[in-house]
């Protein structure tokens, strides 16, 4: 699918454009997200609260994830959210794309001890990070190219994610 020729984002590119911009739109989430995971190579993780259907459950995100996982053989994206339920219960479109790719999309529930973390974020290549301090506003800082906040970013994701788990309903049921 790509990016919208509107994305506000379109003429950055990852590894590349290094300046910080502050958003604080849905819509400007939804075009960092959406070109950060087309422009990525190797791995995407993504905290969140809750998946935030207007943005996650969208056929553009679902498109560039698809396309995302299978540009490499070394793509993959990690998922942490809060409660898998809402997901399951609302037949979310990355949880069956994480059950057709399962090898290359995992989704976990965070554990107990990361409860109030009440931040998201997604890091691409550990290079380039959109990062809300809120989880349910839409105030976010991005930049393409700080691999020293992203790297930061990725060691917070990687610690969580050690100490987190899959439920069950997100796995794949083999019948």
């Amino acid at each position: 699918m790509g990016i919208d020729k509107d994305n506000f984002f379109k003429n950055f590119m990852l590894g590349v454009t290094g300046e910080c911009i502050q958003i604080d739109t849905r819509q400007k989430n939804r075009d960092a997200i959406f070109k950060l995971i087309s422009s990525a190579q190797n791995q995407i993780s993504i905290i969140s609260r809750y998946l935030d259907p207007t943005i996650f459950n969208s056929e553009g995100f679902i498109d560039n994830a698809s396309e995302f996982v299978r540009r490499t053989k070394t793509a993959n994206i990690r998922i942490l959210v809060h409660d898998t339920n809402p997901i399951v219960k609302n037949n979310h479109r990355v949880l069956s794309l994480s059950q057709r790719i399962s090898s290359k999309i995992q989704i976990r529930t965070i554990c107990n001890d990361f409860s109030q973390y009440n931040k998201s974020f997604l890091v691409a290549d550990t290079t380039g990070y959109i990062y809300n301090i809120k989880s349910d506003l839409y105030d976010a800082e991005v930049n393409f190219n700080d691999t020293d906040k992203s790297k930061e970013l990725a060691e917070t994701f990687k610690n969580i994610w050690e100490l987190s788990q899959q439920e069950a309903e997100v796995r794949r049921l083999c019948i």
